[in-house]
C-alpha cells in the first residue's frame, strides 16, 4: 500500500465511522439526498437503470413512473452507505431491535443435515447487511466475491464484511474454498443475480421476461456436495431492515447435469425475481444485468 493509498484508507475509514454515529433516520435523510444528486450526474448508470426498467416494466408501468422508479433505486442505493457504517458500529445484542428476522430455524434444520449450507441471496434491499446470519450463528461463513477495481475500497469492505465473522474468497478462484467449508460443516454465501460473462461457466434463465446470464456456481457446488441450499433475502419494509431465511430450496437432481444445473439455476432467480417485484426500488438496477446475450441474438 502505498502512501496516496494509506491516506485515502485513513480517510475512508475515519468518514465511515463519523457517518455510523448517524440517527437511522437521519441516515435515510442523507440517502435520499446524495441519491437525487448521483441520479443527476451519473448519465452512464442513471441511462443502464432506466433501459432495464423499460424492458423489465413496459407494460405495467409508464415512462414517468420509471423515471421515479430509477430515481428512488439510486436513493435506495445511497441509503446502503449509511446502514452498512451504522450496523459496523452496532453490537450484535441489538440486531433484534434494528432487525425483522425471520426463519433462522430454517438455517439450523439445514445445518443439522451435517452437509454444511448454501446460503444465496441477489442484490436487494441492502445485501451486504446478510453476514448478520454469521454473527446470529456463530457457523463460518466463506463468502464468494467480486473483487472491486479500486483497491481502497475493495480493501475496506473485505476487512468490514470479515469483522463480521466471514471468510472472503474472491471469485476467481473461490471453488476450493467453497467445497472445504462445506466439507467441515461450514457455510458459504454467494450473491447469484450478477450478468455471468464466462460462457463456459454460465447458462441463460428467464429474468424479467428476457434472458439473462448466470452463473452455474451455485447449483454445480449443491448437485456435487449435496449440502442444503437455503436463499436469505433482505429488504426494507416500514423503515426497519427484515432479514429472510427462506426454507431449503429443494434441489433438482435428474442425474442429466446440463439439464439439472440449468433448471436449479432459474429457480433461484425466479425466487429472486419475486422479491424483487415485491421490492423493485431496492434492486441494483444500476448493474447491466442483461449484459451478456445469448449468441444466438448476437
Amino acid at each position: 500500500m502505498n502512501i496516496t493509498e494509506k491516506l485515502m484508507n485513513h480517510a475512508l475509514s475515519g468518514g465511515t465511522s463519523v457517518l455510523g454515529l448517524l440517527s437511522p433516520s437521519m441516515g435515510r435523510f442523507l440517502g435520499r439526498c446524495l441519491g437525487r444528486i448521483w441520479f443527476g450526474l451519473d448519465k452512464k448508470h442513471r441511462k443502464i437503470t432506466l433501459d432495464s426498467l423499460g424492458h423489465a416494466y413496459a407494460t405495467e408501468m409508464g415512462g414517468h413512473d420509471r423515471w421515479l422508479l430509477a430515481r428512488r433505486v439510486f436513493e435506495n442505493t445511497a441509503t446502503m452507505l449509511f446502514e452498512h457504517t451504522r450496523f459496523h458500529r452496532m453490537d450484535p445484542g441489538r440486531y433484534w431491535k434494528y432487525f425483522e428476522i425471520r426463519g433462522l430455524h430454517n438455517f439450523w434444520a439445514a445445518h443439522a443435515k451435517g452437509r454444511g449450507v448454501v446460503c444465496f441471496s441477489g442484490h436487494l434491499g441492502n445485501w451486504e447487511l446478510a453476514s448478520v446470519v454469521c454473527r446470529l450463528t456463530g457457523i463460518p461463513f466463506s463468502v464468494v466475491y467480486k473483487t472491486i477495481e479500486s483497491p481502497v475500497i475493495d480493501r475496506y469492505i473485505k476487512s468490514k464484511r470479515a469483522a463480521s465473522g466471514c471468510r472472503m474468497l474472491p471469485l476467481h478462484n473461490a471453488l476450493d474454498g467453497v467445497l472445504k467449508s462445506l466439507a467441515k460443516g461450514e457455510a458459504a454465501g454467494l450473491v447469484v443475480d450478477q450478468n455471468s460473462r464466462k460462457r463456459e461457466h454460465s447458462v441463460f434463465v428467464d429474468f424479467f421476461g428476457r434472458k439473462a446470464s448466470a452463473n452455474t456456481g451455485l447449483a454445480w457446488i449443491a448437485l456435487h456436495t449435496k449440502a442444503p441450499v437455503v436463499p436469505v433475502m433482505t429488504y426494507r419494509k416500514d423503515d426497519r431492515m427484515h432479514l429472510d431465511i427462506l426454507p431449503e430450496m429443494p434441489m433438482v437432481n435428474t442425474g442429466d447435469q446440463a439439464h439439472d444445473i440449468l433448471v436449479n439455476t432459474q429457480a433461484c432467480h425466479s425466487l429472486i425475481e419475486d422479491y424483487i417485484r415485491q421490492y423493485p426500488d431496492q434492486w441494483l438496477w444500476l448493474h447491466n444485468r442483461w449484459r451478456t446475450r445469448p449468441l444466438a441474438e448476437v
